[in-house]
């Protein structure tokens, strides 16, 4: 059998093309949008376009990892399970039966015959399905894509890599956890970074080192309800739970996300262990404090109030930046064998601080001005010190070797793209933190393979850090080379268009969590530099030249 798969233009409506021995047809799947009687669901349209195709209908629903019993009731073409705190039903038109939990079927399909699918998600006994006569489900499966279409028309870019853009637009939408606005960070859990290997990570909550690159995509790109939402909720989960600030957060803004290790489950292709949780969440990123007061910086910049109100929690933040920078942390990537004194680190601890000064000297708002100011000072004096090797920047004030994350100092405008500085560390960085014989030099490692990070094994090279290169190419001035390398990184999509954490060097194939937020903001923001529209360190659209209410 052979399959073809692809979203519908505009849409994350995806259309299967089946065509076998015996037949052709198409499906169309889509999770029903906007939600209809606070019931979600997911359907399927399938379509005989010539001869005959069985369709095969298996569902197998495992709660808890397994681990929480699910009932099982058949009617006929109908199967409903319930299981704590949870509630699915499958209709169709196939004939069901049971094999243990599951409820399997099949369906013969010919040429020019429809047949509709739902599977409705509910948090307790679900209620009747709607009709799943072919022309209901192909209606809502319509209206869905209409829905995405007429919120497409509001994304608000024009430049390069424009379908590409929108596509990861909507992959962030999709991202979005609608009741409370989190964006997480991806959709699955333990998809491996090395094929076989120990590093499988839970990423289906969000991290507050997504939080800067997030704001500013959404926003740009005109995707308001969105932004504020999101904006509210990390103030909401981040004032919640106090200082110091936890790495990551649940989308509902629980805290409190052990990692357990579930050894039952194989793994995709063997690769265990399989995680649930995440032990970073308790380590002390510096990073975050720059990320998510750059957040109220960039709200105040639109004239967005969404986080003013929080402005306590945030100078309580900055005073503990004020009183914390000069401590080692596990960096933006969570090392797991000691602190260290990560240049990025120190560099987002002065993007907290500098951004507090700016809000208490244009806003007016309350904070301790001069200890402020002063320790910014000193800081950024320290990094230019320690941070510095050989006229570049380096990983740690111990450690010569290159980091990606260094890509972000002029980003976040903390040195000119321009400066010496900054020039030599984009080259140096891509002289040693690429790979010979990869599929193209705009894929960059995070770190080298022996700088050390508490875990064995390897990984890919950094799908992220490769758009970071991008913009820090903008930055240079040399838009030629920015252009060429996102040519390179957008011929490596994913089948549907998508990207995942991190990217094999050799065969340009995904690796780990997918769809990954991080790198398809790393793509929209890459797109926006070469345009010239950001709000994140660029001269002539920084924090200090955008006045409130106006927008770049």
């Amino acid at each position: 059998m052979c399959t073809r798969v692809a979203y519908l233009p505009g849409t994350a409506v995806l259309r299967y093309d089946w065509e076998g021995s015996k037949g052709r047809a198409r499906m169309s799947v889509a999770m029903g949008w906007p939600a209809r009687e606070g019931v979600q669901e997911l359907l399927w349209l399938v379509e005989g376009l010539e001869g005959k195709v069985s369709v095969g209908v298996a569902a197998d629903p495992q709660p808890g990892w397994g681990e929480h019993r699910c009932h099982l009731t058949l009617d006929r073409a109908t199967a409903s399970w319930t299981s704590e705190g949870l509630a699915l039903q499958l209709t169709g038109p196939a004939p069901l039966d049971r094999f243990g939990a599951a409820a399997i079927g099949n369906h013969l399909v010919s040429a020019g015959e429809r047949c509709g699918f739902r599977l409705r998600v509910a948090a307790d006994a679900c209620t009747p399905s709607f009709a799943t006569t072919p022309g209901a489900v192909d209606t809502d499966v319509q209206a869905t894509a209409q829905a995405w279409r007429d919120w497409v028309a509001g994304v608000r870019y024009d430049g390069p890599w424009r379908d590409a853009v929108i596509r990861s637009a909507i992959t962030l939408k999709m991202l979005i956890y609608e009741p409370s606005g989190a964006v997480v960070a991806a959709a699955t859990s333990s998809v491996p970074e090395q094929i076989g290997g120990v590093r499988n990570w839970d990423y289906r909550y969000t991290w507050l080192r997504d939080a800067g690159f997030t704001l500013n995509a959404l926003y740009l790109l005109g995707c308001i309800e969105e932004a504020r939402a999101y904006a509210a909720w990390l103030c909401r989960a981040t004032a919640a739970h106090g200082l110091p600030l936890r790495v990551l957060y649940g989308i509902d803004g629980r805290a409190d996300l052990p990692e357990q290790e579930l050894g039952d489950l194989a793994g995709y292709r063997g690769s265990r262990p399989v995680r649930v949780g995440n032990d970073a969440e308790t380590q002390l990123q510096l990073d975050s404090y720059g990320e998510l007061t750059d957040c109220l910086a960039i709200c105040e910049v639109l004239g967005e109030d969404v986080m003013r109100g929080q402005w306590p929690h945030f100078r309580r933040l900055i005073d503990f930046v004020a009183e914390h920078w000069s401590d080692p942390d596990s960096g933006i990537w969570e090392v797991r064998d000691r602190p260290r004194h990560f240049v990025h680190s120190k560099a987002m601890a002065w993007v907290a601080l500098d951004r507090g000064c700016q809000l208490v000297d244009t806003y007016g708002l309350d904070g301790d001005l001069d200890r402020w100011r002063r320790e910014a000072d000193t800081l950024r004096a320290q990094i230019l010190t320690h941070g510095v090797v050989g006229g570049r920047f380096r990983r740690a004030y111990d450690d010569d070797a290159l980091d990606a994350s260094l890509l972000m100092l002029p980003i976040t405008g903390f040195v000119d793209g321009a400066d010496p500085l900054a020039v030599a560390t984009l080259d140096a960085i891509r002289a040693q933190l690429t790979i010979d014989g990869a599929v193209t030099d705009a894929l960059i490692l995070r770190y080298p393979p022996n700088a050390g990070d508490g875990l064995p094994g390897q990984e890919g090279t950094f799908a992220i850090a490769s758009f970071w290169l991008v913009e820090a190419l903008a930055l240079a001035g040399r838009r030629a080379e920015a252009l060429a390398a996102g040519d390179a990184l957008l011929a490596l999509q994913g089948l549907v268009g998508l990207y995942a954490e991190e990217l094999d060097p050799h065969t340009g194939s995904q690796l780990g969590n997918i769809p990954q937020a991080f790198t398809h903001i790393g793509l929209i923001n890459a797109a926006l530099r070469l345009t010239e529209q950001t709000l994140r360190g660029h001269p002539d659209t920084s924090f200090h030249a955008i006045q409130p209410g106006q927008t770049p």
